[in-house]
Order: C-alpha cells, then sequence, then structure tokens
C-alpha cells in the first residue's frame, strides 16, 4: 500500500493551480475572441423606390401634396436640402410607395463590370447573370455590345454612384484607411461590402463615401469612355481615360496605337476605321507611366458591320492612263506622310460645318469602286459635294494648311490639319486660295471647285482622316467630337 506524503499532496495542489492559470488565458481568449461568422451576402434586391419625373410648373409642396406626403419626407428621402435647386426631368423618390422593376436595355461601356452595372441598377450580380444566361460574365462583358437589364431604381436610367476610389498601398488597413478619410472601420467596410473588420491588401481598391461621381473601374483608373456608338467600318470615336497616378497613357485599339492627348481632366485619342475594317471584336489595351507604371486594362469591344455599295465608274479614254496603279500608289504614299502627321492641340470647336454652299451628294463615303469593269480593290475614301468649277471651298473647322500642290490623279489638292490627328483633304480643285503654314479659320475660303485629275466632272472630294485613316466625314458635320 502506498501512502501519499505531504510533499507530494502539494506538489500535486501546484501542479493543478500551475496548469488552470496557463489555461484560463487560452480560455478566455477563445471567448471573447472567435470572430463571429461573416454576413450573408444578399442575394435579393432591395425594394424597388417609386420615382417621379419633375414636370414643368412642379414645385416640392406640389408634389408631395399629390403624392400625400410632406416636403420634408421628400428632401430625406432624396438627401436634399431645403435649399437645393431642382430642374425639370430629375427624378424624385417618393417615399411610402413602391415601385416597378421596368426591362430594358444596356449598351456596354468599356470598364463596365457585373458588379458595378448590378449595383447602379439596383440588382443583384446573379440576376443579372441569369438574365443574360451567361456564366463568368465579368470575363465575357463586351464594349457595345447589347445586354438585358430590368431596372429596379424605380425608373430606366441606373443610379449615379458616388465615391472616391483609393488603391490600398503596401502597409495599409483598415484602421488607417478609415481614420484617414474621418470614417469609422464599420462604415468603411459596409461601403465596400466587406464582412466586419476584413483585412485588406496592397491593390486592393476601396471606395471612399463622398458625393463625387464613382466608377467601378480596376485598379487606379477613376474614368474610361469610348463614344460615340455603334463602332461600324467607317466610324470615328474617341477614347478618353483618367487616372489617379502621374504621367501619361499609352493604348492601342487592335493594331492601331493611340496618339493620347490632354483633354478634359484627363486624356482622349482618336480612333478611326475605314471602309475596309474588319468587323467582329477589337481588343483595347490600355496603360501608361508616370513615377510607377499604370495598371494595363485589356477589354473587348465590337465593331458591328455596316453595309457599302460598289461604284461602277466608266473613265474617257483621255483619262484612262490615270488609273495606272503606280499613280495611285505614288501619290497615296505622299499624302500618307502628311496624314500621319500629330499634332496634340485641338484647333476646332463643336461640330464641323460643310466644306460648301452646296450640300448636295454626288457620292457617299465607303462604296467600293470599279473603273472601267475592272476589279474591285479600293472603296471611296470622301464625300463628293456637287458645284461647279469656281465653286467657293470653305474650311470646315480652324487649323492650318499642311499641303498644297497639283497631283496627277487628285488634281489640286489641299489638306488642313485641324489637331488631335484630324485632318481633311479637299481634291480636283481648280485653284487653291491659301498657302502651305497659312492658319485658317471655320468658314474661310481656301479654294475653287474645278475638274483637275480623275474627275467625270466638276465637283469636291472631301477626305476626312483620323491618323491616317480615311473616315465617314458626315457624322462630323452633325455632332461634335471627341
Amino acid at each position: 500500500m502506498q501512502h501519499t506524503t505531504r510533499g507530494q499532496i502539494a506538489a500535486s495542489i501546484l501542479a493543478a493551480l500551475l496548469f488552470s492559470f496557463f489555461l484560463l488565458p487560452f480560455t478566455v481568449w477563445a471567448q471573447t475572441e472567435t470572430p463571429e461568422p461573416p454576413p450573408e451576402i444578399p442575394t435579393t434586391e432591395p425594394a424597388i423606390p417609386f420615382v417621379h419625373a419633375i414636370q414643368e410648373g412642379e414645385n416640392l409642396t406640389v408634389i408631395a401634396t399629390n403624392y400625400g406626403v410632406t416636403v420634408e419626407e421628400i428632401l430625406t428621402a432624396n438627401g436634399l436640402t431645403p435649399e437645393a435647386l431642382l430642374s425639370i426631368g430629375q427624378s424624385l423618390i417618393i417615399p411610402g410607395r413602391a415601385g416597378e422593376a421596368i426591362p430594358g436595355l444596356y449598351t456596354v461601356q468599356v470598364g463596365d463590370s457585373l458588379s458595378g452595372l448590378a449595383e447602379a441598377y439596383g440588382i443583384t450580380a446573379v440576376t443579372l447573370a441569369q438574365t443574360n444566361r451567361t456564366i463568368n460574365p465579368e470575363l465575357n462583358l463586351i464594349v457595345g455590345q447589347t445586354i438585358s437589364i430590368t431596372s429596379h431604381t424605380g425608373s430606366t436610367t441606373p443610379q449615379t454612384l458616388t465615391g472616391t476610389p483609393h488603391v490600398v498601398a503596401p502597409g495599409e488597413t483598415l484602421w488607417m484607411i478609415a481614420a484617414q478619410n474621418k470614417l469609422t472601420p464599420e462604415a468603411l467596410a459596409a461601403a465596400n461590402g466587406l464582412a466586419g473588420e476584413t483585412a485588406v491588401f496592397p491593390g486592393q481598391r476601396l471606395r471612399i463615401p463622398s458625393e463625387e461621381p464613382y466608377r467601378a473601374l480596376p485598379g487606379e483608373w477613376t474614368d474610361i469612355r469610348i463614344r460615340p456608338f455603334p463602332i461600324q467600318p467607317g466610324s470615328t470615336f474617341s477614347v478618353y481615360v483618367d487616372n489617379l497616378l502621374d504621367g501619361e497613357p499609352t493604348g492601342k485599339f487592335g493594331e492601331q496605337n493611340l496618339h493620347f492627348a490632354p483633354y478634359e481632366d484627363g486624356y482622349v485619342a482618336l480612333v478611326g476605321l475605314d471602309a475596309f475594317a474588319d468587323t467582329g471584336t477589337y481588343t483595347l489595351a490600355l496603360s501608361g507611366a508616370g513615377k510607377r507604371p499604370w495598371r494595363p486594362l485589356t477589354q473587348a469591344v465590337v465593331v458591328e458591320p455596316r453595309p457599302y455599295n460598289t461604284q461602277y465608274i466608266t473613265i474617257p479614254e483621255d483619262k484612262a492612263h490615270l488609273l495606272a496603279p503606280e499613280i495611285r500608289a505614288g501619290e497615296d504614299a505622299l499624302l500618307e506622310t502628311i496624314y500621319t502627321q500629330f499634332t496634340p492641340e485641338q484647333q476646332w470647336q463643336d461640330v464641323f460645318q460643310y466644306p460648301v454652299t452646296s450640300t448636295i451628294v454626288t457620292a457617299v463615303y465607303g462604296d467600293s469602286r470599279s473603273y472601267n469593269e475592272g476589279p474591285i480593290e479600293i472603296f471611296h475614301t470622301g464625300i463628293d459635294f456637287a458645284g461647279g468649277i469656281g465653286t467657293p471651298i470653305l474650311a470646315p473647322a480652324a487649323g492650318v494648311v499642311v499641303f498644297s500642290d497639283e497631283m496627277a490623279l487628285h488634281g489640286n489638292t489641299l489638306v488642313l490639319d485641324h489637331g488631335l490627328g484630324v485632318m481633311t483633304a479637299y481634291f480636283h480643285l481648280s485653284e487653291p486660295s491659301v498657302n502651305v503654314g497659312d492658319r485658317v479659320a471655320a468658314s474661310q475660303q481656301i479654294g475653287l471647285g474645278g475638274n483637275t485629275g480623275l474627275s467625270e466632272g466638276a465637283h469636291l472630294h472631301w477626305d476626312v482622316r483620323v491618323n491616317g485613316v480615311a473616315v465617314d466625314g458626315l457624322p462630323w458635320l452633325t455632332q461634335p467630337f471627341p
């Protein structure tokens, strides 16, 4: 039989106390520091608001009375102050009423994402994906394509997202970023759909609550826009970009290098597609550099088909020698050296004016051509305007004369540089009225109409070139670029 001594008892008690002492902190830590499970990601849309568009003659009192609510309730629902100015057509949320889902179509813009579109239209990304029967549409959104969106904003227009982008730097925490912007960590986490005090990582993009318009773009990009749509063979369109980082952007559209110049708060480049350009999807690749490189962005852009006709032209024998391929090739090569020069200063304002007083078009842009029943190898690069010999030829916009000479095929030729890679050319003149180096103003006479070169009769052939590419000039006469 074993006997337990007092020393053994004391040792056992001491061991038990020490075990309890070390166990206690771990037990308390486990009870107080175990994180709560993250909230579930919402899969249902919030209630649809009822939206009223302000009509002429209405004010807040009239609107409130018509809907049986108070002015104060309308102000609160819309985040307005009593001093806020209202405008005709402005949308107001009417509290206490339910709106309806409004189905519609949306043209994808550069930089659009599934989550960003879903937030702007008050729906979930899951719903948007299901509506368009696509899997992982974040990778499949193509600029210019049309998708179906059922708006839950109470109107056909998306709600304006607000905020200021912030890209997490190495060493930053959610607490630090919140403190820098006078926010609580909870408010910053909620604004970005984060669960609790989620750890952030370098390069992560956060939205800081503010009143500034916000686009859900990757990295440091703050704005990217392409306009106008649709893009087709013969189109001119602009690419506008802005970035948080210093430096200048670079990019390509398909095989074309983009020539950016300062514009508004960012940079803009004009792109031209000729009439023979392939249709389908092109790759828009954007980047840039300053003190540090800009994060690259790549997205597919759709170029839609556009029908053109074929012109069959008979040239008299005394001018048939001008159809020799080497003559056209030589003159085109010479003019190419002019067309591809780039000056970054935009010299025009608003839309271009007609280059002649007559607006009668005798041959449109883009039609393929066969001369004397020969093969179809070229397209009409410009627009032919009616006008007799001596008809005043006018500058459609401010510019600089960069070329003036007589050519066998094109006749007496003038070229104006309008900046941003845009040039206009004038063929078959009887004589020029300006000289190389002259600065001209919109509507200023630059020459007289004629019948020189390969021409069937007196007229003006007017070309518009964008970075050397012959584009349809008619849109330039009806809408402003860039």
